[in-house]
């Protein structure tokens, strides 16, 4: 007797096979095809809306763009703001959108709106950026807070350990923090940190916080100025 199957026989064990899992075979069949489908449908529209983002924001930065000296035009304002928010809106929590926040923040500073700044950096943080964006928004978060004289909202904005990038700047807030409070020896250590960690190359940056240093130690040695006693009448 042979071992192997006859044609006949193999058709009919097919038979029974496909009238058991074809159904199964073709519903997985077709479900594979529905996700492929529905997933490059989906990359593509995320491509194209990342494109738009990105065409958007690059005319943003071109609309800043201003000649040294010069400033935008109340209606070149109106229309990077409105950019901007629509940018926030279309694209969540995106790098563009991030990037739209952080002009909202200094428009509102520029304005003095400082309670509108405060509100587009902290949807910053709360956008869970990476690094280098959320200490930039906390550097700029706590400047907003030293300006508002709230010293102890802008101390914890740079509690943590900064990476090296930020590491001047977070030394300089903080020298910031501790001058309006009037603790001049701790803000000539900050600043003297700053300095040590900034970019040698940075110039411009080393003189400001030279001059920011070089003010308290003008400060300390200023001679006293003798109280004027009104004579009685």
């Amino acid at each position: 007797m042979s071992t192997h199957l006859t044609e006949e026989e193999q058709l009919e064990v097919l038979k029974r096979w496909w009238k058991d899992y074809g159904k199964t075979v073709v519903t997985a069949i077709v479900a594979a095809v529905v996700v492929y489908f529905a997933w490059t449908a989906w990359q593509d529209k995320q491509r194209v809306k990342a494109e738009s983002a990105s065409s958007q924001y690059d005319t943003l930065v071109k609309l800043l763009s201003v000649e040294q000296g010069k400033t935008l035009s109340d209606a070149d304002k109106a229309t990077a703001e409105h950019m901007a928010n629509e940018l926030k809106e279309k694209n969540g929590k995106s790098l563009y959108a991030q990037g739209a926040a952080f002009y909202l923040a200094k428009a509102a500073v520029d304005a003095g709106n400082l309670d509108k700044a405060v509100t587009e950096l902290q949807w910053i943080l709360s956008s869970k950026p990476d690094i280098a964006t959320a200490q930039l928004a906390h550097v700029r978060l706590a400047r907003v807070y030293v300006a508002k004289a709230a010293y102890t909202e802008a101390q914890a904005q740079i509690a943590e350990e900064p990476s090296k990038a930020f590491a001047s700047e977070y030394a300089e807030v903080r020298g910031d923090i501790l001058k309006a409070q009037g603790n001049k020896e701790a803000a000539a250590t900050a600043y003297k940190k700053a300095l040590e960690t900034t970019d040698p190359q940075n110039q411009e940056r080393s003189m400001v916080l030279q001059m920011k240093a070089d003010e308290l130690k003008s400060a300390d040695a200023a001679p006293a100025v003798p109280a004027v006693v009104e004579k009685a009448q």
